[in-house]
């Protein structure tokens, strides 16, 4: 049986936007931490290191008992499994392919969410909302300026992280309120942690004390980020806040130019006004139909059919007066 929790979409856009610019900020910090030489697999291994125990030590301290138990154990299992690929993949494919291929690939994850919420998901997906997915889409498209054959070894290894990265955040929609956005991000990076440290043990890099701070500040980073969009998931329909994943391309432009000041292109703005437009619009619908009917589904709304006025009752009893004789 699916879980899912009551909708409430204007709060779950806002969760996703700051998920998008927390994990932005951090893809920006393990940049760094890769152009010093450490492997993804090494800062990911750390990264679970410091949140497993801090979360699990601030959970036993400030969560009621039994908070941490799950009735789901099998679906963390497949979320985790799902969850660690995606990443892997995706700079797997950066081998053979070009950034901008691989991006414009990825954010196809959008599409896949979108389209597989309505079979697995069961949820209404209209009009309005495909218009956004589409749109912010090819903003997508205009920002990465993709070139090139997709159709080689890298963009197969790109589709299959989208992929990935999709079947983990309908997972998360799944398995709804019961498990709770805390549970699914310290399950995730427990797995992940034994999975990494596993790989990582026999070549571990000797890690200096600045790079320990960034590593315990991508930590942060990635907790609030993961929690943002677990919760946002969690809380409203996929085709609503999944178009709102696409403010990240906007992020990562700001950040690449703070930390290497590269400038961003004429086709990396327009796509970024594209995707900032087809998102306020998204919002701005929303906000407007929820303050109306309150926290309903926007597009359920609009699709229902109108009310059908009931007809008139006419009394049957009422006297019928004849004319008067003249």
């Amino acid at each position: 049986m699916v879980d899912v929790a009551p909708n409430n979409n204007v709060q779950g856009i806002v969760l996703i936007l700051l998920g998008a610019l927390f994990l932005s900020v951090m893809d920006g910090v393990v940049k760094v931490l890769l152009d010093d030489g450490f492997s993804v697999l090494q800062i990911l291994a750390v990264r679970s290191w410091f949140v497993v125990p801090t979360m699990t030590l601030w959970a036993l301290w400030v969560l009621p008992g039994g908070a941490l138990r799950t009735k789901r154990p099998g679906l963390h299992f497949v979320r985790v499994v799902l969850g660690f690929f995606a990443p892997f993949l995706f700079f797997s494919s950066l081998t053979t392919l070009p950034l901008a291929d691989a991006t414009v690939i990825f954010f196809g994850a959008t599409f896949i969410m979108t389209a597989l919420s309505v079979p697995l998901l069961k949820e209404y997906v209209g009009p309005h909302r495909w218009g956004a997915v589409v749109v912010g889409f090819l903003g997508v498209v205009v920002a990465a300026n993709p070139s090139g054959d997709f159709f080689q070894s890298g963009a197969v290894l790109a589709m299959l992280s989208s992929l990935s990265y999709s079947l983990f955040m309908l997972i998360t929609r799944w398995m709804g309120p019961g498990e709770g956005a805390f549970k699914q991000v310290l399950y995730f990076h427990a797995w992940v942690g034994v999975v990494a440290s596993a790989f990582v043990l026999a070549d571990f890099k000797p890690m200096m004390l600045g790079d320990l701070g960034l590593v315990v500040l991508v930590s942060v980073i990635a907790v609030l980020g993961q929690l943002c969009l677990t919760r946002g998931f969690s809380i409203a329909p996929v085709g609503v806040v999944a178009p709102f994943e696409y403010s990240a391309m906007v992020w990562a432009g700001l950040m690449g130019f703070w930390l290497w000041g590269h400038i961003p292109g004429n086709a990396t703005i327009w796509g970024a006004a594209i995707i900032v437009a087809s998102g306020l619009y998204l919002l701005h619908r929303e906000t407007r139909l929820q303050r109306l009917h309150g926290s309903l589904d926007a597009d359920a709304i609009e699709a229902a059919p109108s009310p059908v006025p009931a007809p008139v009752a006419v009394p049957v009893s009422v006297p019928i007066t004849q004319p008067e004789q003249e």
